[in-house]
């Protein structure tokens, strides 16, 4: 099996190439990086600009699975240009792909998977979100996923499986949202927003890239949840993070109203609760390897 990877250098993207390289997979990867080399026997390497409406799309022969998990990061200063960018980075890179695969005569792809967020449902810890609700946010988050999501829709038209995977906050020591905890919390620094109420749906990385594998196994289409079966409040998540850690809480938690007078609108990436339901991929019959937050920790500390 042939695969083309979009946003291969990001944190799943990297974890995600090791693992199919493992199997003796051929990968095809896009990438910005003019200046990257063929470092694999199993790689082979295409440029492409999205935001410029660039694509090399020889990338596309020989594919059978196309995983998207390209975009300018969520986590930066959401200037009106780099909200522009955010958007774009997304919609635009679905775009090409799409005209890369209409334009091959001889192309097989017969699924494309994209990487969404569970930034789509509206921040209310009382809801449970499974991937029927109807419940979004009104934010430019949930804005930017919907988006993101319906230009996905483009290849119904093809006979492509399309699968939206909705990612919850993953763990990983290589970055994302558990490193800079992390380190604060190593240097007596943890502590909570508020009453520490705030729902965190997250995953263990592992998981994200079984999970991706395992819909890609069975040929899968539709919306899946990847987050772990056990979300819990960000004031317990900090607890048990500083117990592995052996260092104390000591800082009183920040008030609500702080964190929104100094971010603003990006307040909610910070302060966001969301409770969401991974029922239906367990249902379909995924094992995750890490369903509470004390084992991935553990692994993820060790």
């Amino acid at each position: 099996m042939r695969f083309l990877i979009a946003g291969a250098t990001g944190l799943i993207g990297k974890r995600l190439l090791n693992v199919i390289s493992d199997r003796k997979h051929e990968v095809n990867i896009l990438t910005t990086n003019k200046n990257l080399n063929q470092s694999n026997d199993y790689f082979n390497i295409f440029y492409w600009n999205p935001e410029s409406d660039i694509i090399d799309e020889n990338c596309v022969s020989g594919v059978d699975v196309v995983i998207n998990l390209a975009g300018s990061p969520i986590a930066q200063l959401w200037t009106r240009k780099a909200k522009k960018s955010i958007l774009q980075s997304r919609v635009r890179s679905i775009e090409l792909l799409n005209k890369a695969i209409l334009n091959n005569k001889d192309c097989r792809v017969k699924q494309f998977i994209c990487a969404s967020a569970i930034g789509l449902y509206k921040s209310d810890s009382n809801i449970n979100h499974d991937e029927k609700s109807k419940d979004f946010s009104n934010s430019f988050l949930a804005d930017t996923v919907i988006k993101w999501e319906n230009a996905c829709d483009v290849f119904n038209s093809s006979n492509i499986n399309v699968v939206k995977i909705r990612i919850g906050l993953v763990l990983s020591l290589k970055a994302g949202f558990l490193k800079p905890i992390v380190m604060s919390s190593k240097f007596f620094a943890g502590t909570w927003f508020g009453k520490g109420l705030n729902i965190y749906s997250w995953i263990h990385i592992y998981d994200v890239v079984s999970a991706i594998l395992f819909l890609v196994d069975k040929n899968s289409n539709g919306i899946y949840n990847l987050v772990a079966p056990n979300p819990v409040n960000s004031k317990n998540f900090m607890l048990e993070l500083s117990d592995k850690l052996n260092r104390r809480i000591i800082l009183p938690s920040i008030p609500l109203k702080l964190v929104k007078m100094l971010t603003g609108k990006m307040s909610e990436l910070l302060i966001f609760s969301q409770k969401v339901s991974c029922e239906k991929i367990i249902k379909e019959g995924f094992k995750y390897e890490f369903k509470d937050l004390n084992s991935a920790l553990e692994d993820l500390l060790k």
